[in-house]
């Protein structure tokens, strides 16, 4: 150990590098980090869509839902003893409660907007906005707006009715929260004069992944004149194009990182031909030439390990500048969110940090067995 670091003083030492080798090991230094960090954030971005959308549609959608014919009625009750006798392993039923959806015109100071109303049981009696419907309208808690309802084959008068804005609500979704409008379930039947028997239900997972497991269960159990859907089913193309965009930046920063990490050939290459004559010396004294490769080898991997941390730190450098001061925004309208999310899991530096870690080190061993193809008589006539 000893003489491999005195060894590496005399050959790493930056006075006796000469100024082509350190242009280089800069040149491979800042490819390696800019790849890096580059990878960090693309993956962070794609990570962060998809937490956020995924968040939102937990927040304002069921985890499974319920459709049955118009005759047909359940209780919550019940619906929840079926999924918890089904002895399924960690299925847990939070909550189980009755929904119903119709489309309606909102009216309020000469705006007019199409919105979803979604009866719910919450015992209010007026109506719960989405936070960017309220702004949009420019609604107010305590304002009294107008709703034109689809009933009958025409449009008219008739079809007005008044209802009192008890708040808002944010699911962080602009598609929701522009286009959705709450009230009480009761209330949502008597506008729309439907049977007390008419009702969807949702039901709530302690654990959301768990609902794939759940809807055969109940498909078996209230037969063919129920529809039943999860909500992974219903959102698969939205999280199948974000988990393709995530496969397709990784190749992508992948290869750029990889590319980055081949001027650490030339590095390696550069300095062996620099001590040529210091290499052949040591080979003819009979020092072992694994060492003499392993010696080049480490130096080109202490290279890209100065690349890959320094990469990281300015990789999660920009991901918390983001996250932290939202130094990009977003028109909600196009890509449903207010701001850039960007979010990046441990486990996920971890890999990237791995992996570049192994694939410098291959390059730089490979690159280092140059050192033992110039035969000893030659390298005593090279430089250095």
């Amino acid at each position: 150990m000893e003489t491999f670091l005195f060894l590496a003083k005399r050959f790493w030492w930056r006075a006796q590098l000469p100024p082509s080798v350190r242009r280089m090991q800069w040149v491979a230094i800042t490819g390696i980090a800019l790849s890096v960090a580059a990878l960090f954030v693309a993956l962070s971005v794609t990570t962060g869509f998809e937490r956020e959308y995924r968040n939102a549609l937990l927040h304002f959608n069921a985890h499974l839902m319920i459709l049955p014919e118009e005759h047909l009625s359940f209780s919550p009750d019940a619906i929840a003893q079926t999924i918890r006798a089904a002895g399924i392993e960690n299925l847990e039923v939070t909550r189980v409660t009755p929904y119903l959806y119709r489309e309606a015109l909102l009216i309020h100071k000469g705006k007019i907007k199409g919105v979803v109303l979604k009866g719910i049981a919450d015992g209010r009696e007026g109506l719960v906005a989405g936070d960017a419907l309220a702004k949009n309208l420019g609604l107010q808690k305590g304002d009294v707006v107008k709703l034109l309802l689809p009933i009958g084959r025409e449009l008219s008068a008739k079809n007005i009715r008044q209802m009192k804005v008890e708040g808002t609500f944010q699911t962080g979704l602009y598609e929701f929260d522009s286009q959705f409008a709450q009230i009480d379930i009761e209330t949502f039947r008597n506008l729309f004069h439907l049977p007390k028997t008419e009702s969807g239900y949702e039901i709530f997972l302690k654990d959301p992944a768990m609902a794939p497991l759940a809807q055969p269960v109940l498909e078996k159990q209230f037969g063919p004149l129920v529809t039943i859907q999860n909500w992974v089913d219903l959102n698969q193309p939205l999280f199948e194009a974000l988990s393709m965009e995530k496969w397709l930046f990784r190749i992508l920063m992948g290869l750029m990182i990889f590319v980055a990490s081949l001027n650490l050939i030339g590095v390696v290459l550069l300095l062996i031909f620099r001590r040529q004559r210091t290499t052949a010396i040591l080979r003819a004294l009979g020092l072992d030439s694994k060492k003499i490769r392993r010696l080049f080898a480490v130096h080109g991997f202490v290279l890209g390990f100065l690349g890959i941390f320094i990469g990281a730190l300015l990789g999660e450098g920009i991901i918390f500048g983001v996250s932290r001061y939202h130094w990009i925004p977003l028109d909600p309208q196009i890509y449903f969110l207010e701001r850039l999310p960007m979010f990046l899991a441990g486990t996920s530096i971890f890999i990237i940090v791995f992996l570049g870690l192994l694939l410098v080190w291959s390059v730089s061993w490979l690159a280092a067995q140059r050192a033992l193809v110039v035969p000893i008589r030659e390298g005593l006539h090279g430089p250095g």
